[in-house]
């Protein structure tokens, strides 16, 4: 994409006229603007001019551009100019490709605004760049919502610059950035592949009707949980009404009575059995099955 602007200014004669006198004849010499009459290799010159009386229409010299009579509308950069008597005055602008632009209008092509615009005597040619989204072209610099996303229109065209924090109109996470409010942290991710993404997390675990801090412990039905980051709940192990702990995963043979901790699908079990002058392994390999575990295994079947 592409940004350009080009300034034109309308002043009030685009050439100058200097009269000299000779044996009571008058010539007036015209120059493009600033030239000095003496130097000039754009002069023109128009003599016998009588002292007093009328001046024809005068002809305009531009720089770079040539002679052009009164009336005559000609191009020069990207500016349509009149000669009204001597002065060469904007009556538009012109794009690339030819087409026209009112002064005081736009006119957009191709993802391309082009404006003509008049600020006292100055004319500015104005060309940007836009971003079509949603059937609409924002200027470049412009920003506008999309969804969760603020998008900001630039000349590579539209870049997310953050996301909208949900249930607010305009405030929002600036891009790979993460804030708290609350009890909830709002992040604006940058995912694999470029894609964006907008999470809310809880600060906590929320466990039936109570919330858990993170790094909180804490036990329900013989099952030892700890509150990790972004309210993740993680399964530490079991433990029996005694205070023994069995990691998750492991079994464990004490006097008699063996202590298994496991996970089915995401259901996480404590069983209990009795198992007599048996090693651990023999006890497992007849390990009786609870109903609820048995339930399970069934509705995989």
């Amino acid at each position: 994409m592409s940004y350009a602007v080009i300034f034109a200014f309308l002043f009030v004669g685009t050439c100058c006229a200097e009269m000299h006198v000779s044996n009571d004849d008058a010539a007036l010499v015209l120059v493009p603007h600033g030239e000095n009459p003496d130097t000039s290799l754009n002069k023109v010159i128009i003599p016998h001019i009588e002292k007093g009386g009328p001046l024809p229409p005068l002809p305009c010299v531009v720089a770079g551009s040539g002679t052009h009579e009164h009336g005559q509308t000609f191009l020069k950069h990207n500016f349509h100019y009149k000669c009204n008597n001597g002065t060469a005055e904007v009556i538009a602008c012109v794009s690339e490709d030819m087409s026209v632009i009112q002064i005081n209008r736009t006119f957009l092509r191709n993802g391309i605004r082009h404006k003509c615009l008049i600020s006292g005597e100055t004319v500015t040619y104005e060309q940007r760049s836009t971003c079509f989204e949603n059937g609409i072209h924002y200027d470049i610099g412009d920003s506008f919502r999309n969804g969760s996303f603020k998008i900001i229109c630039k000349e590579n065209g539209p870049v997310i610059e953050g996301c909208y924090i949900q249930n607010r109109e305009s405030d929002i996470v600036l891009l790979g950035e993460s804030i708290i409010i609350g009890k909830q942290k709002h992040s604006c991710e940058v995912m694999p592949y470029g894609k964006i993404r907008y999470t809310i997390n809880a600060l906590g675990c929320r466990k039936g009707e109570e919330i858990y801090s993170e790094g909180q412990i804490w036990t329900d039905k013989h099952i030892r949980y700890q509150c990790v980051e972004s309210g993740v709940t993680r399964v530490l192990g079991c433990i029996d009404e005694g205070g023994l702990f069995i990691e998750l995963g492991r079994d464990l043979l004490m006097q008699g009575i063996v202590h298994r901790c496991y996970k089915v699908n995401n259901t996480t079990f404590y069983h209990r059995f009795q198992c007599e002058e048996r090693s651990l392994h023999d006890c497992l390999i007849n390990a009786p099955t609870p109903r609820r575990v048995r339930n399970i295994y069934n509705r995989k079947i």
